[in-house]
Parts: C-alpha cells; sequence; structure tokens
C-alpha cells in the first residue's frame, strides 16, 4: 500500500490520575468514545463512554453528571491489544467475538501506537482496497492531567 493511501488518526491519551469528568469533557469536545490511559508510552488500560456512564448519574435538568475521581480506578485494566499487522478480517471477529469496540495497537517493543475502532472498520466500507493491511497512520497525543482541561 502506498503512503499517500493511508489514512492518519490522532490517538488521544490520557494519564490514569485524570479525573472521569475531565476525560468525559474530553470524549465530548473530541467526540470520541474511547481513551487509551497511558503512562510515558505504556499502555495501562482503556475508559469507554461505557465505563463513565456507569459512574454517571442524571442530575436534575437530565444532564450527565460524571464524578471527579481517578481514571485509573474505572478503567478497563490491561486491555485486549492488536499488531500494527492484525488483518483486518481478524479484527473484525475478535471485535465481534470479545463484544468490543476498539483496541490499542501495539508495537513490536510494547508501545502504544495507534487505536482501531468499529467506526474505524466500518468506514473501510466506503473503501474496501483499503482493508489489507490497515490503512493508518497514528499520531499518539499524550496530554498531562492540567492539559485536558
Amino acid at each position: 500500500m502506498r503512503a499517500s493511501a493511508t489514512m492518519t488518526r490522532t490517538v488521544i491519551v490520557i494519564p490514569p490520575e485524570v479525573t472521569l469528568d475531565l476525560a468525559w469533557g474530553l470524549m465530548q469536545t473530541h467526540r470520541i468514545r474511547h481513551l487509551p490511559v497511558v503512562r510515558s508510552g505504556e499502555l495501562l488500560g482503556i475508559l469507554s463512554d461505557r465505563d463513565v456512564l456507569l459512574h454517571a448519574s442524571v442530575g436534575g435538568d437530565g444532564s450527565v453528571v460524571v464524578p471527579a475521581k481517578p481514571v485509573g480506578a474505572v478503567m478497563t485494566p490491561a486491555p485486549f491489544t492488536i499488531t500494527p499487522d492484525t488483518s483486518v478480517a481478524t479484527i473484525v471477529r475478535l471485535f465481534t467475538e470479545r463484544k468490543i469496540d476498539a483496541a490499542p495497537v501495539i508495537s513490536d517493543n510494547g508501545r502504544l501506537i495507534g487505536l482501531v475502532t468499529s467506526t474505524d472498520l466500518l468506514l473501510l466500507l466506503l473503501d474496501p482496497a483499503q482493508a489489507q493491511p490497515l490503512p493508518f497512520e497514528w499520531q499518539v497525543v499524550e496530554s498531562s492531567s492540567a492539559a485536558v482541561s
């Protein structure tokens, strides 16, 4: 596959100390449903919108009220991961079997280098020729807890 055919995806990551309410705000701002939880490039877990909503409540005005507890306390630790050479067919099968919607992509040296979501896979249906190998280049953006707000 030519480099010009790849799609660049920015992957926003957070440290485990970020509070759940700040992480929720980040998800809402960037319209994303998953945040890898990372420290110094090492994947510690993943936070999904479902994880957030399990700890949230409904405010008097019908809004979602998210507590300020640390993400590290509610994230899914040691999430299922894939490698850059995992085939799209394998990813689809594993997502279906495991009932998951995202998988962090880990390099040979164990560092987080990307994230594949069910939305990414659905978008491949628009151009199936791009489905082998994964047509993504990732940019991982690590935020400090102060930079998230």
